[in-house]
């Protein structure tokens, strides 16, 4: 299965770096990455977790109280703070998304505004 995510519009940032963020699974296999995930989302859902670090292979993510921080590693201007309840959403609906038994063709769509 490939999976992909696509933001909107080229160029919003935002969406261009979470859709980064979720799929980097650093060459893992699909059920390592799904793993990976899952322990991102316990920390994000945790309410006895103000900060932890959630970063992916080439993507630093970072709880801080209410938000996360999420840039490329390799170019730290590219930065966005987005709320830790919408990460949570998109990052249980991404993991939803992994864990079908894949139909070629199938395309789902989340708007992340």
């Amino acid at each position: 299965m490939h999976a992909t995510i696509l933001p909107n519009r080229i160029e919003d940032d935002m969406e261009s770096l979470i859709a980064s963020y979720l799929v980097d699974n650093g060459g893992a296999s699909l059920k390592s990455h799904i793993e990976y995930l899952k322990e991102c989302l316990r920390a994000l859902e945790s309410p006895s977790t103000y900060e932890a670090d959630i970063s992916s292979n080439s993507y630093s993510a970072e709880i801080r109280n209410d938000g996360v921080r999420v840039s490329f590693l390799y170019d730290e201007v590219q930065s966005i703070k987005v709320s830790r309840t919408k990460l949570q959403d998109i990052t249980k609906a991404w993991i939803l998304f992994l864990e079908r038994e894949p139909i070629a063709g199938y395309i789902e769509t989340m708007h992340i505004a």
